[in-house]
């Protein structure tokens, strides 16, 4: 059957630690050299409350609902994050993975700095936290699992800064703090790590640059795709065409009947429904079988790939044309040779002849795919201008070879 759109393997280049390191060892010198000043000044309860605010009633109220808003905006951003990592799970389940992993991280850095603040002296507790936890993120740094947790580790700042904004604001009308402390130690852990990892992608430091890297990416993936749609039409001697574009399919013919949407209970009617359109503009049997053949063929495409889609017959005097459109997640474009034009593969266990047949019985295929769904227009002709045998040899040759009957 059709292969589908999966995400490209994640870089291997290796972070430059020349200027990583000098960053996070300042950060933390002067954090620690700030917690040693505190130690030099005690004032009491209503000189260190006046400081806060909190002894200012209005600023107090100002402050606290300020934190709240402050905490629920970075929660926004957060789950909105989360819904671009799960909508991009559905094409990649390591997506999944990663979005675990870096949980599992953040809980577990969490409950070592709550356990250090509740039962050790200040300094202690930040000292064991940010040993314990910093060494781990720098020795596995370097390991590829944890360097794909880049764009799951940014929405988690927003997630752990909008929780700790949220409990600082909560402290006007409960105790917070034991809690809070641990939540913002969690942040700079996470920043930590970000940092680490953003060295391999330098666009993601250098704001200027990301537009440009982006476009290197589209014209490398532009210029692969009409490799793969030159090559595929050459094959099929202009039998398969890859449309880039949506209004590269053919021109749609008036519609013969209304759209049907189908599923695996749906086949048969939608196989007939193609069929019977074919029988009564007059196609010889032997065509409209072909018709029939080849509709159910890429129907179950939609059908094992995406669950299923929707069918419209389209038809003039001489010509029936079907449109079978699904909403899954597309097709690999470096498969699609494979898929296309090799008898036998799949990606999804099947007998893998779908596109096989649909080239041998149809006049024209026109294959439009993104990552949110694929077009097949299937054309057929009432004289068809003669089928083509596509196979691969046994050593992956292509090879074309004149077919005496469709």
């Amino acid at each position: 059957m059709i292969a589908r759109m999966t995400s490209p393997p994640a870089p291997t280049q290796r972070p430059s630690l020349s200027w990583v390191w000098l960053y996070p060892l300042g950060l933390l010198a002067c954090a620690y050299g700030l917690l040693g000043l505190t130690f030099t000044e005690q004032p009491d309860h209503d000189a260190l409350m006046m400081r806060c605010v909190l002894m200012d009633m209005p600023a107090a109220r100002v402050w606290s609902v300020a934190n709240v808003e402050v905490g629920a905006a970075y929660f926004g951003v957060f789950f909105a994050m989360l819904y671009h990592v799960l909508r991009a799970s559905r094409t990649d389940r390591t997506h999944l993975r990663d979005m675990a992993l870096a949980f599992a991280y953040l809980v577990g850095s969490f409950l070592l700095n709550f356990y250090c603040v509740v039962h050790f002296h200040p300094l202690t507790a930040l000292v064991i936290g940010d040993v314990v936890v910093l060494t781990f993120t720098a020795i596995v740094s370097q390991q590829l699992w944890f360097q794909r947790l880049l764009g799951v580790f940014v929405p988690l700042v927003f997630f752990t800064c909008g929780m700790g904004h949220l409990l600082e604001g909560m402290s006007f009308w409960t105790k917070t703090y034991t809690w809070n402390v641990p939540c913002a130690m969690v942040t700079a852990d996470i920043g930590f790590a970000v940092l680490l990892n953003a060295a391999r992608f330098p666009a993601f430091i250098r704001g200027q640059s990301l537009i440009a890297e982006i476009e290197a990416v589209r014209a490398e993936a532009s210029a692969r795709f009409s490799l793969v749609r030159d090559i595929l039409m050459g094959a099929t001697q202009g039998r398969l065409r890859l449309c880039g574009e949506r209004s590269d399919l053919p021109e749609r013919l008036p519609e013969a009947d209304m759209p049907v949407p189908f599923d695996t209970s749906a086949l048969s009617a939608a196989r007939a429904l193609a069929a019977h359109v074919a029988e009564g503009l007059g196609f010889e049997q032997t065509r409209v079988d072909q018709v029939r053949t080849a509709v159910g063929e890429a129907a179950m495409n939609a059908v094992v790939h995406a669950d299923g889609g929707t069918l419209t017959v389209c038809a003039n005097e001489d010509v029936v044309q079907v449109w079978i459109e699904d909403h899954g997640s597309g097709m690999n474009v470096s498969e699609l040779p494979r898929a296309t034009l090799e008898r036998g593969f799949s990606t999804k266990g099947s007998l893998g002849h779908g596109f096989w047949l649909m080239l041998n019985m149809t006049d024209q295929v026109s294959l439009h795919t993104t990552r949110s769904g694929t077009t097949v227009v299937l054309t057929f002709y009432r004289e068809p201008t003669g089928a083509m045998e596509l196979a691969f040899d046994q050593s992956s040759h292509l090879r074309l070879a004149p077919s005496e009957s469709a």
